[in-house]
């Protein structure tokens, strides 16, 4: 076995989704006509079977095309292809919803097409196939390409090579084994389960005693208490080193856990909690930093949905577009870029990506480029509670010195990072007095006092008796 037919075996090994173009793939590519204006689309039996054997090897199918037409929609309906884009000319954005619809990443994605304008597509996807009459460009950007021409049964090639590199596997087995993965992640969509811990130290240099700061007559840890539990979190645990803040917590009816005063950061006192509450290995739990009042519960719902959809990934964060050139510059300021399919290739307080044409000019530029979009990330994190424990059991990494930013460990240490891309960012976290008043003047006003009702005096009446 040569070393290009071991990388092409790995790369079948993984796939999930095989989505077809129709036009010099499934078919011929030959455009006919009848009186009523169909298109009489020529379809081989042997890639009809194809289909089938990656059907019962639970493997999903889609077809993609530009031009739907009733010959084509019949077909479909014979394979129970239920994946069907029949007015699709962006195949890319096509796939990147059928991925993100399955609960799986692109590398999972093969995708088999035979012509130019579908380039971003094969450069995207895990396993890109292509036919023997397809368009050269086509044909290079694929990592596969048939014997045979499209339609004549080339399809039939790509699906024998996608089940014979999965093993064979039983048939039905791998049917059910497919269908019940495919109902665990509906259930988990559905019926989204995590808690949050808030880690709430009070020491602070700049604000000593943070977390009991008052803001609009609550402490500043209530107001982040009463969030977390409008988030949907099953549980919400305050984790902090003060007796004073687990009295304030437990007056506002939550549950505060005394850890240790030594923790160097939140996630090391966030893995203390998991470890005492004995929480699963695949637990999701959001870390949800005690001096962020403004934050919305939406936002840390959406954080733990993103890793619930993603298996793959042990540890998920938000970022947000940066619209201003003053923060690409900022080294206050972290930036993260990501992948195709949202996971994070690296963080950085430099300007990242470094746009050279742009960026080392002779003058400073003044407006960002319409592309690259830069991401800025917000300190918002969900871990799976063993990923969190192996983040923690490792020791500051050189990478994660350099930068001062404690989430590269995880990247040194090969954990995906999913990344959420929010519209708008969330409220700076409070850090100094003069945060105080501005968080204070963003946040409702407390309730007014209850007043007693006072009933005008009328002497007649208070000496009338029955009255």
């Amino acid at each position: 076995m040569d070393p290009t037919h071991e990388q092409l075996v790995r790369r079948a090994r993984r796939i999930r989704l095989v989505a077809l173009d129709v036009d010099g793939v499934l078919t011929d590519g030959q455009l006919e006509y009848t009186a009523a204006g169909e298109s009489p689309k020529h379809f081989h039996v042997h890639d009809g079977l194809g289909i089938r054997l990656l059907h019962d090897a639970g493997i999903a199918v889609a077809v993609l095309t530009a031009r739907g037409c009733a010959p084509l929609e019949r077909r479909v309906a014979e394979l129970s292809i239920v994946h069907f884009r029949g007015d699709c000319r962006d195949k890319l954005a096509a796939l990147e919803r059928l991925a993100q619809e399955l609960g799986i990443d692109l590398d999972e994605v093969c995708f088999a097409s035979d012509d130019v304008l579908d380039l971003p597509a094969l450069k995207a996807v895990g396993l890109a196939g292509s036919v023997a009459d397809g368009h050269p460009a086509a044909r290079q950007a694929a990592h596969w390409v048939s014997r045979r021409k499209g339609g004549h049964g080339a399809v039939r090639e790509l699906c024998d090579l996608i089940v014979d590199a999965q093993g064979g596997l039983d048939r039905a087995h791998r049917k059910l084994l497919s269908r019940e993965q495919g109902r665990q992640r509906e259930q988990a969509a559905e019926a989204l389960r995590f808690g949050v811990i808030i880690p709430a130290r009070y020491g602070s240099s700049r604000l000593p005693g943070k977390p009991l700061v008052d803001l609009a007559g609550k402490p500043m840890i209530v107001h982040v208490l009463d969030n977390a539990r409008q988030s949907g979190a099953d549980f919400v645990v305050v984790a902090t080193d003060d007796e004073r803040i687990a009295e304030v917590v437990a007056s506002a009816g939550g549950e505060a856990m005394m850890t240790a005063a030594h923790h160097a950061s939140g996630t090391d006192r966030l893995a203390e909690v998991t470890t005492r509450m004995d929480l699963d290995a695949d637990t999701v739990v959001v870390n949800l930093q005690g001096d962020e009042p403004l934050l919305k519960p939406d936002l840390v719902s959406l954080v733990a949905r993103a890793l619930v959809l993603r298996p793959r990934a042990g540890v998920a964060t938000v970022a947000t577009p940066i619209t201003d050139i003053d923060d690409v510059f900022d080294p206050s300021v972290v930036k993260v870029v990501v992948d195709h399919s949202g996971l994070a290739v690296t963080f950085s307080r430099a300007p990242v990506p470094w746009v050279r044409d742009l960026f080392q000019g002779p003058e400073p530029p003044t407006a960002l480029p319409d592309w690259p979009t830069f991401l800025r990330h917000v300190g918002l994190y969900a871990y799976r509670v063993s990923t969190l424990r192996t983040i923690t059991a490792q020791p500051p990494v050189p990478l994660e010195q350099a930068e001062s930013l404690e989430q590269l460990r995880a990247l040194w240490l090969g954990i995906p990072i999913q990344v959420a891309v929010v519209d708008e960012a969330p409220a700076h976290s409070v850090d100094t007095p003069a945060d105080v008043a501005v968080t204070e003047s963003m946040l409702p006003p407390p309730p007014a006092p209850p007043q007693e009702a006072t009933e005008a005096k009328d002497p007649k009446r208070a000496t009338t008796p029955g009255v």
